[in-house]
């Protein structure tokens, strides 16, 4: 049975890829409204057409409000989780009741430590990606996004933190802890290399916002210089053009791993779709933009997109 987040992750995945298909395929059909909607950032729609939607459009900087609030809840909530596991702390039945609402899960799905491990893994990654949006990446004042990109990315982030700690024991069904399944089997084999793989591809993923970054800054003061585009060059950008969003794939695939749960499945599929989409988007506008643009790229998976 699918509850209410498995239902929104669904119908996004499906609905990115379709509009994205028909997009990269028979974009002359595809109404105006439809493609500015959808596009954003440096392959935004240039016509001019569907311009009341500017009155929905707001900075792609405002990417940095998911960060902040993916942080600060996935922070929070870690935090009590570990008052709950380690500090024999009783989780509140408000929460225990929403939780059932969104999820409407009776038996936990995962072992403590799969859960707290994904946790930790998750807000690493939140608290990253903050950093990384306030302090290092240069957003175009031009650049802008439609609202419900906005809207889908809040979203996004808190059904992540609810899919995580919402199927875990004792925030989900049964609160007697004498029950409580605080680790498997398939957690310890898997959990040292899907850290280190997730710590590896989050070194790699912060590398490749290194050098978009670089692209925009003096080299040696780090001042922006220019909000311009320009061919990124170096590590994962030699193989495909959206290394950042490879790698986000493979980050979720890692979580996935760790919580095989329904919901978190329909939430790697809305991943997988929006970032691959996303990707071809973005490959095909540089390779119209840029006259050099390296031939021997892919899109995103080397090799095969």
């Amino acid at each position: 049975m699918l509850n209410i987040l498995d239902l929104i992750f669904l119908s996004l995945a499906f609905m990115v890829t379709f509009t994205g298909f028909l997009i990269n395929n028979f974009e002359k059909h595809v109404p105006v409204f439809v493609i500015k909607s959808y596009r954003y950032g440096s392959f935004a729609y240039q016509g001019s057409g569907a311009n009341y939607l500017q009155m929905i459009e707001i900075p792609k900087a405002f990417y940095r409000h998911f960060y902040f609030f993916s942080s600060v809840f996935s922070t929070a909530t870690l935090a009590y989780m570990v008052l709950v596991y380690y500090l024999n702390f009783n989780v509140n039945s408000y929460i225990v009741f929403v939780l059932r609402i969104l999820l409407e899960q009776d038996e936990s799905a995962v072992s403590a430590s799969a859960a707290i491990i994904t946790m930790s893994l998750l807000t690493l990654q939140c608290v990253r990606r903050c950093y990384e949006t306030y302090c290092l990446q240069v957003f175009a004042k031009s650049s802008k996004m439609n609202l419900s990109h906005y809207l889908v990315g809040m979203v996004h982030y808190f059904a992540c933190v609810i899919a995580a700690v919402g199927q875990a024991p004792l925030f989900c069904g049964n609160q007697n802890r004498d029950e409580v399944v605080w680790t498997d089997k398939r957690t310890s084999i898997l959990a040292v290399p899907c850290i280190l793989i997730f710590l590896y591809v989050c070194y790699e993923q912060y590398q490749t916002n290194v050098i978009f970054a670089n692209l925009r800054r003096d080299k040696k003061t780090g001042e922006v210089v220019t909000e311009e585009h320009r061919i990124p060059h170096g590590r994962l950008f030699e193989l495909v053009s959206s290394p950042h969003r490879l790698c986000e794939i493979i980050l979720y695939t890692v979580l996935i791993i760790l919580i095989p749960t329904k919901t978190f499945f329909c939430i790697y599929l809305w991943v997988l779709s929006n970032q691959i989409q996303t990707a071809i988007q973005a490959h095909e506008w540089y390779k119209k933009s840029f006259k050099g643009y390296p031939t021997n790229r892919f899109a995103i998976i080397p090799a095969l997109l």
